[in-house]
């Protein structure tokens, strides 16, 4: 989606003009993007996604341990 052109600058400090929601930084090929929403709203995602991985080892680890390896140990 083309946006009106905006003049961003990266943390690195350079800076350039913007048309996208995310446009790379040609100088340290970070994410820049055109609204401060969208960042933050791309962290709470990148938050959400890695908390749910967490969560699915969690309960595959406990799901080993009581299937498995408690009955292979006691028996």
């Amino acid at each position: 989606m083309i946006l009106t052109p905006k003049t961003v600058t990266c943390r690195c400090g350079h800076s350039f003009t913007a048309e996208r929601d995310r446009s790379w930084c040609e100088k340290c090929c970070e994410a820049v993007y055109y609204n401060e929403k969208d960042k933050n709203r791309h962290r709470y995602n990148s938050m959400y996604v890695v908390g749910v991985i967490l969560a699915v080892i969690t309960f595959l680890t406990y799901v080993f341990m009581e299937l498995i390896a408690v009955p292979l140990l006691s028996a």
